[in-house]
């Protein structure tokens, strides 16, 4: 699972808009520069709350075992709810209908076996998480299960401990499915908020702001320049904005987090906003990173 992302610093740099000054953004760097070197960044902190309930379709034609894996399933875990079908088509057709964290299949079955199953599933779906759960165990079917790009392949086994880790791979698959949907998700919003000059962005290591985009400066109404090798702190407008920011100065990095506060530069406007943050690596040394954009007070 990718747990970073990594945008130019050209984009970053935010607004579209002409820029005040023509100055670097970062501290002894030329802008010339700015274009070619990357930075990467830890995911922020998520916004959004993973449902607890975990919904799987069971492919198989044997109606009896698709009820017995259901039971179990059900039964080892609560978050599961299981929905099982007795054909691919009858399967297509549940996935078109309803949404669904994880697919269970067969391999062997009448018509259209579990790999046709699953390349007609990737058509439509093409990241859900999909387990090759058969009876049918072979070097073969394994290697070419994985070619197919199945998540899992597990054989039957004739004990009800199967239940137990055939829940845990469905457990863990869902997991990884999920992160990586917030992922891009948030990867997604925070590019269109840089790309749209909506977010003001800063990098903060040893304590000072190292690099700091225009739309950051236009939301504080002050000069890039004027936040380059100042403390986080010189944006906080009361005290809980000072303990706040002073969570982006650890010299080892900050955890991921998310804050509203009202921030202000000097004498000018308070403004009430977002901020997210998190951690980065930042020229092979640990940094923070901090996106922000104003919210209505």
């Amino acid at each position: 699972m990718r747990d970073r992302w990594t945008l130019s610093r050209s984009v970053l740099r935010g607004s579209r808009r002409a820029t005040r000054e023509q100055s670097p953004l970062l501290r002894n760097e030329s802008p010339g520069q700015l274009e070619d070197e990357p930075l990467e960044f830890a995911i922020p902190a998520a916004t959004v709350d993973e449902p607890a309930e975990i919904r799987v379709l069971h492919v198989d034609d044997d109606p009896q075992i698709v009820e017995l894996t259901g039971e179990f399933l059900e039964r080892t875990d609560d978050a599961f709810w299981v929905t099982g079908e007795t054909t691919a088509v009858e399967g297509l057709n549940q996935l078109r209908d309803g949404e669904f964290d994880c697919i269970v299949s067969d391999y062997d079955m009448p018509q259209t076996d579990g790999l046709e199953f699953l390349e007609l599933v990737r058509e439509q779906f093409p990241d859900i998480p999909f387990i090759l759960y058969t009876a049918k165990g072979s070097e073969e079917v394994a290697s070419e299960a994985i070619s197919a790009g199945v998540t899992e392949y597990m054989q039957k086994e004739t004990n009800t401990e199967q239940y137990e880790v055939l829940a845990n791979r469905i457990r863990n698959a869902v997991d990884r499915y999920r992160s990586q949907q917030q992922f891009w998700d948030a990867l997604s919003w925070y590019h269109q908020l840089v790309e749209r000059g909506i977010a003001g962005v800063f990098v903060v290591q040893d304590g000072e702001v190292v690099y700091a985009n225009e739309q950051l400066a236009e939301i504080f109404d002050c000069l890039r320049s004027d936040l380059l090798g100042e403390s986080p702190d010189t944006l906080a407008g009361t005290a809980s904005a000072s303990e706040t920011l002073s969570e982006l100065s650890a010299h080892d990095g900050c955890h991921s987090f998310d804050r509203t506060f009202t921030g202000q530069y000097g004498d000018g406007p308070s403004v009430t906003v977002e901020l997210h943050g998190g951690t980065i690596q930042y020229s092979n040394e640990p940094a923070c990173i901090g996106v922000l954009w104003p919210v209505d007070s």
